[in-house]
């Protein structure tokens, strides 16, 4: 393989993959908006399937630190979660159908992220780049694609949305074949070792399980946002796809600086003031968004994105690849995801849709 495209292998497949999450994450609310289903019920949609990633996520945590699964579980669960996806668009009328679907995509879907952020933070220590300097270019293609997209389904139907993810799925996929094979391996203590005595040694970590309670409150602020948000777009009425896409654009734009710097800045002034600073100005742009501003301001207020996601994922994702044991690296954020992406998911979506719905 080509040295520097070697160097540059995993910038390549983050900058496809996240193209995808441009593709259909931002519309998901507007496609449940345009189904009639309620708040509440969107909220029970999203929090179903973090319930079913408390159980999945250390399944899959454990199958690729324990025997080095990682590529094998991402490549697979890569192709199956888009082919998930369609049943939102085959559910019509039955609910329960969703609730199915939000159980499946989430089975396989909990798995690609832990595996992807150790792989990513793994490669950057060994070609002596930062987390950001890789993880920018992820924030780089989605706003480049996703006003473009918006725009494209409000002019051949947002129900097309689904073809578009499964296309981008693929060219991600494609790319994954070239990366090293030894950037998923997860091997050290944990392979020399019982996995009970692995796991005793992750939460016999005080500094690690003290950091997931305040990143459990951060995250859920996060969430409310980001279930709830393309629904508050929604109901403004008409071209709403390409509002999101203006707004998302805009939120996406404000990382690329904060990942660019996000290694200058904690080394500066260290983890815990940057993610104390992360949660205050979260607060700052949950309270604007409180006070329904004009479409100028929502414009203005998605600068803060920057600081609340990109700054937080820097700082988060790579103090807990440094609190977690060799072997359990990718256990290690595993463990964050169920924080980030589960627990915090699921109360915030069914709080939030009674709070907005009441």
């Amino acid at each position: 393989m080509n040295k520097i495209f070697k160097k540059y292998s995993m910038h390549v497949y983050i900058y496809f993959f996240y193209m995808t999450h441009a593709a259909f994450f931002p519309f998901l609310g507007v496609w449940f908006y345009n189904q009639g289903l309620s708040n509440q019920q969107i909220g029970m949609i999203y929090s179903v399937g973090p319930l079913v990633g408390l159980l999945a996520q250390p399944l899959w945590g454990i199958l690729s630190d324990r025997f080095g699964w990682g590529r094998r579980i991402l490549m697979t669960n890569l192709l199956i979660w888009p082919l998930a996806a369609f049943g939102y668009k085959f559910a019509g009328d039955l609910f329960y159908i969703y609730i199915l679907t939000a159980v499946v995509l989430t089975f396989f879907s909990c798995a690609i992220n832990p595996i992807q952020e150790g792989m990513t933070v793994r490669h950057a220590k060994r070609h002596g780049q930062s987390y950001g300097s890789i993880r920018v270019l992820g924030s780089i293609s989605f706003a480049i694609a996703v006003t473009p997209i918006g725009l494209l389904y409000d002019s051949i139907g947002i129900e097309n949305m689904f073809f578009v993810f499964l296309i981008a799925v693929v060219a991600a996929f494609l790319v994954l074949q070239f990366i090293p094979r030894h950037l998923s391996d997860d091997k050290g203590v944990f392979q020399k070792k019982s996995f009970l005595h692995g796991v005793k040694s992750l939460f016999k970590s005080r500094p690690f399980v003290y950091l997931l309670i305040p990143l459990l409150f951060v995250s859920m602020g996060t969430s409310f946002s980001n279930t709830f948000f393309s629904v508050y777009i929604a109901s403004f009425g008409d071209e709403a796809s390409g509002q999101l896409g203006y707004l998302n654009t805009v939120s996406a734009l404000s990382e690329l600086p904060i990942f660019i710097l996000s290694g200058r800045i904690i080394k500066r002034f260290g983890y815990f003031p940057v993610l104390t600073f992360v949660a205050l100005a979260g607060a700052l742009r949950w309270f604007v968004l409180s006070l329904e501003p004009s479409f100028p301001i929502l414009l203005a207020n998605q600068l803060l994105h920057g600081i609340t996601f990109a700054l937080f994922m820097a700082a988060a994702v790579n103090l807990v690849f440094e609190l977690s044991p060799e072997g359990l690296k990718t256990t290690g954020q595993t463990m964050f995801a169920v924080i980030n992406g589960n627990l915090a998911v699921i109360a915030a979506s069914n709080v939030g849709g009674w709070m907005v719905d009441t």
